[in-house]
C-alpha cells in the first residue's frame, strides 16, 4: 500500500455495495467535527476565565464536564451498541450531537453553558464509538492501522482548521458563534451520512441476549484483555491531554507567544501531524503495532519535557517544539488504537469500542481535573508547576507501554 487509495478494497462481487476509501474518510470527517467540538475550549481558558471572572481551576470544568458525561454515557450504552444497525445508531446519535451542540451556541451564562456542554458530551461520547466500530467491522485488522491513521487525522485536521477558526470567531465575536456554525456543518454532514453507509448488521445475532448495562460493563470487566485496553484507552488520553489543558495559557504568559500565534501553533502541529500520520500508520501495518507503538511513545517524552520546560524562547524554536509535540503524542495514538480494536471479538466490538470511547473521555475529564489542581496562575499572570505535568505524562507514558505489552490480539477481523 502506497498510497491512500490502497484503502479500497477490492471486492470480488461485481457491484460492490459500498466504498470503504469513502466511508473511511466520511467517518475521519465526522471525527473532525467531534474534535472540533471538544477540543476548542482548551486553547479559550484565557477567554473563559476571563469572560466569566473564574479560576483555572474552575475553568477546568467546562471541558471536564463535557468529558464526565461522554464517558457515563459511554459505558451505560455499550448494552445496546450491538444490538442495531451502527449505520442508523450514528445517525440518531450524530444528531443528538447536532441539536445539543446548537444549544451550546444559545447559552447565555456560564452554569447554562456547562449544562449543555454535558448534554453534548451524551452524544459525543456515543458517536466516537460508532464511528470506530464502524470502521473496525469494515477495514481487515492487517490494513486496520492504516485507516485508523486517516480516522486520527481527524484530531490534526481540527487543529488546522476547526480550532484556529473557533477561536478567531471566539476571540472577535463571542464563545458561542464557533458552536453555532459546528452544529450547521453537522446538521449537512447527516446528508452523505444517510447515503454513503451501507447496512453495517452482520455483528447482530438473532437470539441475541438483551442484558443491562451494568451487566455488559460487569461481563466486559471479567475479560482481563478487555480491561487492560480501556485501561490503556485512559491512560494514553491522561497523558496527551494533562499536557495540552494548559499549554497555550503557558506558551502565551510565560514563553511570549501572542494570542494571534496560538491558532499559528495549532496549524503548524495539525499540518505536520497529517503529514506524517500515513507514513505511521503503514509503518504500524508493516513492523507491527507494538514495537511502532514502544517507539513512539518513548520518542513523544521528547516534546512533552520540553514543551512544558522551555521559558522565553525564539518564537521558531518554540513553534518547533510545539509540532513535534502534535506529531508524536498523536502519532502514537495511531498503533494504540488498533491494539486496542483487535482486543475483542467482532460481536462485541461495538460494545467495547463504546466503553474505550467513554474511557477516553473520562481520560480526558480526569487530565482536565488533574492539571487544573496541579497547575497554578499566580497574581503576575504566569503560570506555575507546568513543568510538574509533564512529569506526569512521561510516567503515564511508562505504565501505558507496560498495559500495551499484556494484551493479547484475539481478533485479526
Amino acid at each position: 500500500m502506497d498510497n491512500v487509495d490502497s484503502l479500497i478494497i477490492e471486492n470480488k462481487n461485481p457491484k460492490p455495495t459500498h466504498n470503504e476509501y469513502q466511508i473511511v474518510f466520511l467517518i475521519a470527517f465526522i471525527g473532525f467535527l467531534a474534535s472540533t467540538d471538544s477540543m476548542l475550549l482548551m486553547p479559550l481558558s484565557n477567554i473563559i476565565m476571563a469572560k466569566y471572572d473564574v479560576s483555572a481551576q474552575v475553568s477546568t470544568w467546562v471541558i471536564s464536564t463535557y468529558s464526565i458525561f461522554a464517558g457515563i454515557a459511554g459505558f451505560l450504552s455499550a448494552s445496546i451498541m450491538d444490538r442495531f444497525d451502527r449505520k442508523y445508531l450514528l445517525i440518531g446519535t450524530f444528531l443528538g450531537f447536532s441539536i445539543t451542540t446548537l444549544l451550546c451556541g444559545f447559552a447565555n451564562n456560564f452554569g447554562l453553558f456547562v449544562f449543555y456542554r454535558g448534554i453534548t458530551g451524551i452524544f459525543g461520547g456515543v458517536v466516537g464509538g460508532v464511528g470506530v466500530a464502524i470502521v473496525s467491522d469494515l477495514i481487515p485488522f492487517d490494513r486496520r492501522a492504516t485507516a485508523m491513521s486517516i480516522i486520527s487525522l481527524s484530531f490534526a485536521v481540527s487543529a488546522i482548521i476547526g480550532v484556529p477558526i473557533g477561536i478567531h470567531f471566539a476571540s472577535e465575536y463571542n464563545l458561542s458563534v464557533p458552536f453555532k456554525i459546528l452544529a450547521f456543518i453537522s446538521f449537512l454532514t447527516l446528508i452523505p451520512i444517510f447515503l454513503w453507509l451501507p447496512k453495517i448488521d452482520k455483528h447482530i445475532k438473532e437470539h441475541i441476549e438483551h442484558t443491562s448495562p451494568f451487566k455488559t460493563i460487569k461481563l466486559a470487566v471479567k475479560d482481563s484483555n478487555q480491561v487492560l485496553a480501556l485501561l490503556l484507552s485512559i491512560l494514553i488520553v491522561f497523558s496527551h491531554f494533562v499536557v495540552l489543558q494548559f499549554i497555550v495559557p503557558y506558551m502565551e504568559n510565560n514563553v511570549g507567544f501572542s494570542s494571534k500565534l496560538v491558532p499559528v501553533m495549532y496549524f503548524i502541529g495539525g499540518i505536520c501531524a497529517i503529514a506524517t500520520a500515513p507514513f505511521i500508520g503503514k509503518l504500524s501495518d508493516r513492523k507491527g503495532n507494538f514495537p511502532s507503538f514502544i517507539l513512539l511513545m518513548i520518542l513523544s517524552f521528547v516534546p512533552i519535557i520540553l514543551s512544558t520546560h522551555i521559558r522565553v524562547v525564539s518564537m521558531p524554536l518554540a513553534l518547533f517544539i510545539c509540532a513535534t509535540f502534535f506529531i508524536l503524542a498523536a502519532g502514537r495514538m495511531i498503533p494504540a488504537y488498533t491494539i486496542m480494536s483487535g482486543a475483542t471479538t467482532p460481536e462485541k466490538r461495538g460494545g467495547f469500542m463504546s466503553m474505550r470511547s467513554a474511557c477516553m473521555e473520562l481520560g480526558t475529564a480526569l487530565a482536565s481535573i488533574v492539571s487544573g489542581f496541579v497547575v497554578k496562575i499566580g497574581a503576575d499572570g504566569l503560570v506555575h508547576h507546568f513543568n510538574y505535568v509533564g512529569y506526569i505524562s512521561v510516567a503515564t507514558g511508562l505504565i501505558c507501554i507496560f498495559i500495551a505489552s499484556k494484551i493479547k490480539i484475539v481478533s485479526h477481523e
